[in-house]
């Protein structure tokens, strides 16, 4: 805008300074020679005039165009400027939006003050090992299950990938909260490729410290978790112990060198401190051991399933139904050792008919009665009313509890 008005106001001056000089031109005739000469110095001052108006007016205009220039800068500038600082606070809010949100993860949850504290923890080991590492919770307002995670770590070790290559232990809490049975399935489906129920039925030992709580235990080389279940809670301690400095988890389940528990296996003793820590405030009595409560699963199951059998057995002879001990397979035994070794024995006592052959097919059964392993024995040359005794051994790395046997006649 400035620069168009700097060269409308240059170019009336040039225009009226023609007129003169033309004016000038027509009357020039009637003049004496010397007013002629001052006219035509009056023509040469006029035109050096015109040029140095030419030239302030192109001076001014170069000048306009920089200080629209600078205008421009200017402009963008501030608009940069004004970016700028909407970013700025934008980066302010989200940094104030993170900060809210990591105190939301920092308020501690009122499950903390179940956990065992360090100096607890130092009672169970004699020593400062254990120290916690993190701890976080969350809570869902839909399901109402508010969890608890907590790590612990050895602190007398330190990790070394080149010479050593040493795992540190560390021990994993964690405490799930709940108010409804059906949400806690639907939650832990979400988190675990196992169901409670398939976890507790292979534990290697199972117990009930009281009518409202189910523990279980087990263990692999490289560690061992034990789980508590109440009403209201469930309690899981992991340990990941690849080196077994802190307790041997590379011993057998079965047989005289299997693993039994004491009051060094850490996973159970945390979780009895926690659920003895639920129970604090309620009228349930506490003063039990864990590692002295859980059971062998297989004997439970053992005994249940004799329990079934006994059961089927009185209720076929209150029928009528027994099998006739006279003939037919007689004193029928099947027992594992504890190096995996099954003896099966038995006897046949043949009737009247003489038989030139009698199959036998032994079935062998899993704690869920499902068929692990079949085999066949042949009795040749049978006389009439003769006792055939038989007795052979198999080796069955499978869980194994019982075997049913049957003939062809």
């Amino acid at each position: 805008m400035k620069k168009s008005i700097i060269f409308l106001f240059f170019s009336i001056i040039m225009v009226f300074s023609l007129q003169q000089m033309t004016f000038a031109e027509t009357i020039n005739e009637e003049k004496t020679p010397a007013e002629v000469a001052r006219e035509v110095i009056s023509r040469e001052a006029m035109r050096e005039a015109v040029k140095e108006a030419e030239r302030k007016a192109a001076e001014a205009e170069r000048k306009a165009e920089k200080e629209e220039a600078k205008e421009v800068i200017k402009e963008e500038a501030i608009k940069k400027y004004k970016r700028e600082s909407r970013v700025q606070e934008e980066n302010q809010d989200n940094e104030k939006e993170n900060n809210k949100e990591s105190e939301i993860r920092k308020i501690p949850s009122k499950l903390v003050k179940i956990l065992p504290t360090e100096k607890n923890l130092e009672d169970i080991t004699k020593r400062i090992i254990w120290r916690y590492v993190d701890k976080q919770s969350t809570q869902n307002e839909e399901t109402n299950i508010e969890t608890m995670t907590a790590l612990l770590r050895d602190i007398t070790r330190v990790y070394d990938p080149i010479i050593n290559k040493y795992k540190i232990s560390t021990i994993q809490i964690k405490v799930i909260k709940y108010d409804d049975k059906d949400e806690l399935t639907n939650y832990w489906d979400k988190v675990s490729k196992n169901s409670i129920e398939k976890i507790f039925d292979n534990a290697y030992l199972v117990g009930s410290p009281n009518e409202n709580t189910d523990c279980m235990f087990n263990y692999t080389i490289d560690g061992a978790i034990t789980i508590c279940k109440t009403n209201a809670y469930i309690v899981q301690s992991v340990i990941f112990d690849k080196y077994q400095e802190h307790f041997e988890y590379n011993k057998l389940k079965t047989g005289a060198t299997k693993l039994e528990l004491n009051n060094n296996e850490i996973t159970t003793r945390i979780v009895q401190e926690i659920i003895k820590n639920v129970e604090k405030n309620s009228n349930i009595k506490n003063n039990y051991n864990l590692h002295e409560i859980l059971k062998s699963n297989n004997e439970i199951k053992e005994k249940n399933v004799g329990k079934n059998m006994e059961n089927k057995k009185i209720v076929n002879e209150s029928l009528g139904i027994e099998k006739d001990k006279k003939y037919g397979i007689q004193k029928f035994s099947c027992i594992k050792d504890e190096f995996g070794l099954v003896t099966i024995s038995g006897q046949f006592n043949n009737n009247q008919i003489k038989k030139d052959k009698i199959m036998l097919e032994i079935l062998f059964l899993d704690y869920n009665e499902n068929i692990i392993f079949k085999n066949t024995v042949n009795l040749l040359d049978i006389d009439q009313y003769e006792t055939k005794r038989f007795l052979g051994n198999v080796k069955i790395d499978k869980s194994f509890l019982t075997c049913i046997i049957k003939s062809d006649t």
